[in-house]
């Protein structure tokens, strides 16, 4: 493959608007594409094959119009006064609401006691909206917050909760995310010492997403895309296509310096740094791609997403960059840099492992090297310190119970509470199937059938954590129905799930229902919710088997070695536990004051985070071990090899890991819980991963291993397929 990629990088510097003409024509016809078929992404979660999810499946069908979006009004009088006294102004919001585009039907908290509290100073109108629910348009909402809005007079409090709150991220790329690229690009400056040479990483990471979004909202009419997921990728997009550019500008300007004629250094680096991002492309891809074993669409949909923008963004870079390079030519560099190089093209090509002894980096590796033991000492007590609180992770989604107090939903959620107790925000939906057919009965009318559900719901009703049980609707034979139940438990309380436990249970519904034919399904938020976290739960240990042993068997092909992958594996594990202990600190016990709300971590975050942070950290693997391979296999030196390795990757892995804390610290300030969690993690995970396992405990454990690092026994040697990640030259 390097010697392929070497004759690419010579094409594209050749034919550079070849290049680049093609990639703004594919950003061109799929944006079209997408400006003709795009759909707007969902908020909501489902996880097929849950038992809630399939009790939500069989609701939509026994009620079709049961599956809609819904929110609620929530109201309080001030002190001394009761909601009857501003009825006029109630039923002038509600009549306003119901005029709104979207809206299907309000009822008024006067249209049932249930409605209103005991105390009458709190009460709610319960709106029915036309989309389904995680879909309803921001047009809907705003002409809704603005009746709300213009109801907040005479001291009457209104809020509003379900639906009727946008869920969608306002905006991918926000003053925080500009900001961390704009810090990427002063660290490019730095690194590459000329603003044109810094500049073309931005520039290959933005075509990457705009392939890549565009691409992806072109097919979104044939699937549902969750408003994260274009962020997610965004994320990724703009940190491996600057962090890949980077590789590859990185080793021309050095085999340029080193006397290769411009060209030449264009194909020699696109067929060695090149084929290290391609290897290291492929492992941040099956990684993501593996998210499918979960079986879970919305991860699914994640991970494809961030697979797709991460091929993209190595396939611009091989080609994009040298092209770039080709247009541009000598003032890549500065003029001081371009007499130097001048000199040196006359001189002939040099060593490409001469590696500044005064530099940083080389002192940095000899430090390293004589004291690996303090080295080990000092980093891992670091990262255990930073992994402690991930022993209280608690998982769970973003609901109005852990929103921010400020926002509308957290104060409807506390009022609804203090007015119907702390179960009202909760309610279980039960869905009973199997009643005997009713008889009819002319006193009681249409509502006969009511009787076999309201038999049920009085045995239900007698548990010890149920506040209040109603049964809702049936089906016009009565043999279908179903009950809402209060629980006397808030949502998160063990006691809710232990109540959904014991209505699933099929000895309990023996003894609720007194029958061997009717069954109970239990669904509604708070189970929806138990059953996501109990399957992604269950899913994480698998996840990350899959991708401990992915990094296992590619290391061992890249490297020819038994003992650099274990310890690649082991570093990266180390660097997931101070992440998730990090986000457990600050997102769930709130430290720091960076959470909006402390809460527990939503429960897709760790397996997205560790998928992502494995590519990355093998990314700096792989930049990094493989210069100390590649001087190893020329030298058979391993200690020089490890601190000549070091010196020549080390200034660029460090970049490249700013760059990355960089760009995901962005995101730490965008206005989506999920996004700022996901944002932090991955920086804290980079930082750590680069900076303490890359860049310290790889080179003391290097050097403690010495020739041993290399070993392979002969037997596997000869079974395994031999790849060069450093490429040929």
């Amino acid at each position: 493959m390097g010697k392929k990629l070497h004759a690419l990088g010579l094409f594209a510097f050749d034919h550079p608007w070849r290049i680049i003409g093609g990639w703004v024509l594919l950003v061109a016809v799929l944006g079209f594409l997408a400006s003709q078929f795009i759909q707007p992404t969902v908020a909501s979660i489902s996880i097929p094959g849950t038992q809630a999810q399939i009790a939500v499946d069989r609701t939509n069908e026994l009620f079709p119009d049961s599956g809609k979006a819904s929110g609620r009004i929530v109201l309080q009088a001030p002190d001394g006064h009761t909601v009857n006294d501003f009825t006029s102004q109630i039923l002038t919001l509600t009549t306003k609401v119901s005029a709104v585009e979207g809206v299907s039907s309000v009822v008024p908290p006067f249209a049932s006691p249930t409605f209103i509290s005991e105390s009458g100073s709190i009460a709610y109108a319960q709106v029915q909206l036309k989309a389904a629910s995680g879909s309803v348009t921001d047009t809907t909402i705003t002409a809704v917050e603005q009746a709300v809005e213009a109801a907040r007079i005479n001291g009457l409090q209104v809020e509003t909760s379900g639906d009727l709150i946008s869920k969608v991220p306002g905006e991918i790329l926000g003053v925080g995310e500009i900001a961390g690229v704009l810090i990427a690009l002063v660290v490019l400056l730095m690194t590459l010492g000329s603003l044109i040479a810094a500049g073309m990483p931005i520039i290959t990471a933005l075509v990457a997403i705009a392939i890549s979004m565009a691409g992806l909202f072109s097919m979104s009419q044939l699937f549902q895309i969750n408003s994260t997921t274009p962020v997610l990728a965004v994320m990724l997009g703009l940190a491996v296509g600057i962090d890949y550019s980077l590789f590859i500008i990185n080793k021309y300007r050095r085999l340029v310096r080193d006397g290769h004629s411009y060209k030449a250094a264009a194909g020699r680096a696109v067929g060695t740094a090149g084929n290290a991002v391609i290897f290291a492309a492929l492992t941040v891809v099956i990684a993501l791609s593996a998210l499918s074993i979960v079986n879970i669409p919305f991860m699914t949909m994640m991970g494809l997403t961030g697979a797709a923008t991460i091929a993209v963004a190595a396939l611009v870079s091989i080609s994009l960059v040298p092209a770039m390079l080709g247009v541009v030519g000598r003032h890549v560099f500065s003029k001081k840099a371009q007499l130097q190089i001048t000199a040196a093209q006359k001189k002939g090509p040099a060593s490409t492992h001469t590696v500044k002894r005064d530099s940083f980096w080389y002192k940095w590796g000899k430090v390293i090297t004589s004291h690996p033991i303090i080295a080990l000492f000092v980093s891992l007590a670091i990262i255990t310190t930073l992994a402690l609180p991930v022993r209280d992770l608690q998982l769970g989604l973003p609901t109005d119970e852990y929103a921010s107090s400020e926002t509308t939903q957290k104060k409807a959620y506390d009022t609804l509470t203090e007015g119907f107790g702390v179960g009202f925000n909760g309610p279980l939906t039960i869905i009973v199937e199997g009643i005997p057919e009713a008889e009819p009965d002319p006193a009681l009318g249409k509502y006969a059938t009511f009787a076999g559900l309201s038999s049920v719901a009085k045995q239900i009703g007698q548990l010890d954590e149920v506040a209040q049980v109603l049964p809702a609707m049936t089906t016009a034979d009565g043999t279908a129905g179903i009950i809402q139940v209060i629980p006397s438990s808030a949502p998160s309380d063990d006691a809710t799930h232990a109540l959904i436990e014991t209505l699933r249970d099929g000895t309990s519904q023996k003894d609720l229902t007194k029958s061997d034919t009717i069954s109970l399904a239990v669904t509604g938020s708070t189970a929806l919710q138990m059953d996501i976290n109990d399957k992604l739960g269950a899913a994480l240990p698998q996840y990350l088997v899959v991708v401990v042993g992915l990094s296992l068997v590619l290391l061992v092909i890249a490297f020819r070695s038994i003992l650099v992958p274990l310890k690649a594996t082991i570093g990266f594990l180390l660097s997931v536990l101070a992440m998730f202990g990090s986000m457990v600190a600050v997102f769930q016990w709130g430290w720091f004051g960076i959470a909006d709300a402390a809460g527990p971590i939503v429960s897709f975050i760790p397996i997205i985070t560790i998928g992502i942070l494995f590519g990355l950290a093998m990314d700096y693997e792989f930049f990094l071990v493989s210069s100390m391979h590649e001087v190893y296999e020329k030298t058979k030196n391993a200690k020089e090899a490890v601190v000549t390795g070091f010196g020549v990757g080390s200034k660029v892995v460090t970049a490249a890991g700013v760059i990355m804390v960089s760009v995901f610290t962005g995101f730490i300030f965008n206005h989506d819980t999920t996004i700022q969690a996901v944002g932090f993690g991955l920086a804290v995970g980079i930082l750590v991963d680069a900076f303490i396992v890359r860049m310290t405990i790889v080179p003391a454990i290097m050097t403690l291993l010495g020739k041993s690092a290399w070993w392979l026994p002969k037997w596997l040697d000869k079974r395994l397929p031999h790849v060069s990640i450093e490429g040929k030259e």
